[in-house]
């Protein structure tokens, strides 16, 4: 047998592998899947068209990835959402967010600069148009340029350890900041906080933007803890949640 034909069975089956949690990971971020709910193995497997093997394989890692658990004879379930999860969530967040943004901003260069203007450039645009115009079909856009804006801020942390933490970490909150819609808008100047950040990080004054993140984050645990689902029909909701319905919380 040759050396490709003996890599082709491996590599065709770690792809269905990464396929099937990929997929399934997105219906948990994105509600498709609901806190609490079962992942029955062959149900999900028969639906993908996978083995029971490549099945359980994917949701092991999803376990890994702290977006399922599993309990003896109950098998797996889409990890459940609490107060005290986020609170934690969000004071690892502080950790690693502020440890990458300090190497960042040691690291800052001419490129750097110049793409944070950009970012911040863009957020503040669509932030003054939700907030002056009340333009909610916005939420969506503002979204993805917030994480450009946060992204940038640390884009030059060379340690691999803590980038790959915080995306883990974001994406954890980013289930909870998802439940704020858009009708609850907040009494946070949120503009506000961005274009101190903002201002902080260009100056080089680290110790400041390091504060201002960390306070940044944690005005998202107070606002997340007013909508955060109670029962199961107000987490059924959100099983029609649109992404134009998504509160602007800031990260």
């Amino acid at each position: 047998m040759s050396e490709a034909s003996a890599d082709t069975p491996t590599t065709k089956k770690r792809t269905a592998i990464e396929s099937v949690q990929e997929e399934l990971k997105r219906r948990i971020l994105n509600f498709e899947l609901m806190p609490g709910d079962r992942l029955h193995v062959d149900n999900l497997r028969r639906e993908f068209d996978v083995s029971t093997a490549t099945m359980r394989e994917a949701l092991s890692r999803l376990m890994t990835d702290t977006l399922v658990t599993s309990e003896r004879q109950r098998g797996f379930q889409v990890r459940e959402l609490s107060h005290e999860d986020f609170r934690n969530i969000s004071q690892a967040r502080k950790i690693v967010e502020t440890g990458a943004l300090r190497v960042s901003l040691a690291n800052r260069d001419d490129d750097w600069e110049g793409d944070l203007f950009a970012a911040y450039h863009k957020l503040k645009l669509v932030e003054d148009r939700i907030f002056t115009q009340g333009d909610m079909t916005l939420a969506a856009e503002w979204h993805r340029r917030n994480s450009d804006f946060h992204d940038c801020l640390v884009r030059n942390c060379d340690n691999a350890w803590l980038t790959g933490f915080r995306h883990q970490l974001h994406e954890h909150s980013n289930r909870y900041l998802r439940l704020a819609l858009m009708k609850n808008l907040k009494q946070r100047d949120v503009r506000k906080e961005h274009a101190e950040i903002f201002d902080s990080a260009i100056k080089g004054d680290i110790d400041r933007c390091a504060a201002l993140i960390e306070q940044h984050i944690e005005a998202s645990v107070t606002d997340v803890a007013r909508y955060l689902p109670q029962t199961e029909s107000e987490f059924a909701s959100l099983r029609n949640l649109r992404p134009e319905q998504t509160a602007p919380v800031p990260e």
